[in-house]
């Protein structure tokens, strides 16, 4: 699949790695966050393949740069200098590359280490080794270092979507330097499990961080969630710098109050509440506050007020909306009726 940006800049030409997870939405996060940094795109293709591999074409390493810092979808990103479906076509994509975006990182004064990467196939060290040498046609003019290496290179197989029918040879070959792995850590540090105070239907870290993509929130938005619940939404919000808020119709949730949702724990702590969780990541300073509200009610003033909603609009359906009033339909009154 293949993403472009229309810019008068030359483009480039990248790899994207994806993680095999939240399939349907990985691309559409990167064309948010390509947006947010400033481009306007098209010719995307295969939205919903299976593949992890993403060609992009993008005006700057700098823009490169920007997208790997917030993507929770991507695990790495290259600069993709061969591609083919052999290793002659690899070969042959190779010299047809332009020879001053590579020189740099030749130079018999660098050094340098090759990495493999398989989809959907193991290697053993020897085959790995064995595909590292069948690269003699990369001009490397450097030192390995497999330490503390200046530049990488990766290259990485496809060995197709079906994992229970392996191939013999890939289905397509990529090489390229690597430019920046993706905030995938951020998932295992955000996690549910490991905050302060949490609900039976407080959101999953990864979707979290995902929906806030998609939301493009940058530093200084102001970000509401009419459904705030345990704040499970706000928190990826404001550690990408956004000041956070909500309203929440139920008391006892809004104030951390009540039967506590962990196992082996009765009721809420005195200091369980969506301040403590945002205080927890060292993030208090973006909290602007909770209101105890009715969102079906709206509340509001005319005038722009928030630079992005985000919220889990069934949220409400399973736990407070009847089912004469359906959650699709208080949704849509409240965004029809809040200011942005």
């Amino acid at each position: 699949m293949a993403l472009s940006c229309r810019s008068g800049a030359a483009m480039r030409k990248y790899l994207l790695l994806l993680a095999q997870d939240n399939c349907e939405f990985r691309l559409p996060e990167i064309k948010s966050l390509l947006t947010l940094f400033g481009g306007h795109f098209n010719n995307i293709q295969d939205a919903q393949a299976k593949s992890p591999f993403c060609v992009l074409h993008l005006p700057s390493e700098e823009m490169a740069r920007k997208l790997m810092k917030r993507t929770v979808c991507a695990k790495s990103l290259f600069e993709l200098w061969a591609h083919g479906k052999s290793l002659e076509e690899l070969k042959e994509s190779l010299e047809r590359h332009p020879l001053e975006s590579m020189v740099n990182y030749l130079q018999s004064n660098s050094t340098y280490k090759i990495n493999i990467h398989t989809f959907n196939k193991t290697l053993s060290q020897k085959e790995k080794l064995s595909k590292i040498d069948a690269l003699e046609f990369v001009p490397f003019k450097g030192k390995v270092n497999l330490q503390n290496a200046e530049h990488i290179f990766y290259l990485l197989e496809d060995y197709g979507p079906e994992p229970n029918n392996t191939r013999l040879e890939p289905l397509q070959i990529f090489f390229g330097r690597w430019i920046a792995d993706g905030q995938r850590d951020l998932i295992n540090s955000y996690s549910v499990k490991k905050r302060h105070f949490i609900g039976n239907t407080s959101m999953d870290a990864g979707l979290a961080f995902l929906m806030a993509n998609h939301a493009r929130v940058k530093p200084n938005d102001l970000v509401f969630d009419p459904f705030v619940g345990t704040g499970g939404l706000l928190v990826p919000c404001a550690h990408f710098g956004a000041y956070v808020c909500g309203s929440e119709i139920d008391y006892n949730t809004a104030h951390g109050l009540g039967k506590a949702s962990r196992m082996n724990q009765k009721w809420r702590g005195p200091d369980e509440n969506i301040r403590a969780n945002l205080r927890q990541y060292g993030l208090e300073k973006y909290y602007v506050d909770v209101l105890l509200s009715d969102a079906s009610k709206p509340i509001w003033r005319k005038g722009p007020l928030f630079d992005a909603i985000i919220t889990d609009r069934m949220f409400p359906f399973s736990l407070f909306v009847s089912m004469y009033y359906p959650v699709t339909v208080l949704f849509y009154n409240f965004i029809s009726k809040t200011p942005f």
